[in-house]
């Protein structure tokens, strides 16, 4: 009878605790809520200022903090473009979120938490071996295949890889490790990424020190419409919400038939029958920040990578498209830096295979 009761009170102890987010198991994939990493949550009362680190800025003999330049996408390196409109070059590929409590020597106190449960798929605890510092990677099953994301420029780092963590476990403390941050603009780096390819370590430069959890091979979306979405406890369908997202420009690529590796663990991005043999030939749509948002199988054959469709700017694609896209929309072309980001996404193994989709720890 004794034994019965603790059974029970384990299972009702074991329930809260999940309930809470204190552990997390491991169940078949499902929509996630997706939950602030910090007790900085003013970004639901539409508090900007209060929510995003600022930068310094300075445009036009002018100095600034903007606080918009912690937020997503081509938010930094402002530039006039001929028709007298402030544009962005520089691409920034998550957000950043400001402390809410420091000590009294100024540094940040705040926690970081994952987003969501999931498992610690990544760590880094040498801040000089990234422009991340100290930071984390956890990966989330979801319907549409494993996502991550990704926690940068801690002060240090609370877990370890292959640990299973839910929404109340804290991965880390907030700092300022790694490239041009300093106490004074100390914050948490948020991304939700897809992995670009499984076997990125293979085929890296030299100079890759993270295999393939480097931010190289991580397209990261904006966090920010997620978080918000999830503000009121609701789960979020990532395939809808990538629905969402703005198509920049298209590349057509040859595939032979081949099924590319982040196809194969996102089949949600296909658009074409699923049914049917993959073509010789797809169309790949992406933002302007270089995310994938949808794959269309075509009857047109190319024997290089070639953009088909960019929207039009008042400057160079290249200072809208992380220098990835050149010239104006109706002459557009990948870059060399461009054709080399298209290559990541279809490499195939030396015998003509693909990876295999299975890759978190």
């Amino acid at each position: 009878m004794k034994e019965k009761i603790f059974s029970v009170c384990r299972l009702l102890l074991f329930g809260f605790l999940l309930g809470s987010g204190i552990v997390a198991s491991e169940v078949p994939p499902g929509d996630l809520v997706y939950r602030f990493p910090t007790k900085n949550h003013a970004l639901l009362d539409n508090r900007g200022e209060a929510f995003y680190m600022y930068c310094d800025r300075t445009f036009e003999g002018k100095t600034s903090t903007p606080w918009q330049a912690g937020g997503y996408g081509m938010v930094r390196n402002p530039f006039r473009a001929s028709n007298g409109e402030i544009m962005y070059r520089k691409m920034h590929e998550g957000i950043d979120i400001k402390p809410m409590q420091r000590d009294a020597q100024g540094e940040p106190i705040d926690l970081v938490y994952p987003i969501a449960p999931g498992k610690v798929a990544y760590t880094c605890t040498s801040p000089q071996l990234s422009n991340y510092g100290r930071y984390v990677v956890v990966s989330h099953s979801v319907p549409e295949g494993t996502i991550y994301s990704l926690y940068a420029h801690l002060a240090r780092v609370d877990c370890v890889v292959g640990q299973v963590v839910g929404t109340a476990n804290a991965l880390g403390k907030m700092g300022h490790s790694g490239a041009g941050i300093n106490k004074r603009r100390s914050h948490v780096h948020l991304e939700i990424c897809l992995m670009i390819h499984s076997c990125y370590d293979q085929f890296s430069p030299p100079t890759n020190k993270h295999g393939i959890f480097n931010g190289m091979n991580l397209a990261g979306i904006d966090p920010a419409p997620i978080l918000r979405a999830c503000g009121n406890g609701s789960p979020l369908s990532l395939s809808k919400h990538w629905n969402t997202l703005k198509e920049h420009y298209r590349v057509r690529v040859p595939i032979h038939g081949q099924t590319p590796d982040f196809l194969r663990r996102h089949p949600f991005l296909y658009k074409g029958d699923k049914k049917v043999p993959l073509p010789d030939t797809v169309d790949v749509a992406f933002t302007a920040e270089g995310v994938p948002m949808a794959v269309y199988p075509t009857a047109e054959k190319v024997t290089q990578p070639a953009v088909i469709s960019c929207i039009s700017l008042p400057t160079s694609q290249q200072n809208a498209t992380s220098n990835r896209v050149k010239n104006g929309s109706h002459d557009a072309a990948l870059t060399v830096q461009g054709l080399r980001y298209i290559h990541n996404f279809f490499w195939q193994k030396p015998d003509g295979s693909v990876s295999a989709p299975a890759i978190t720890p």
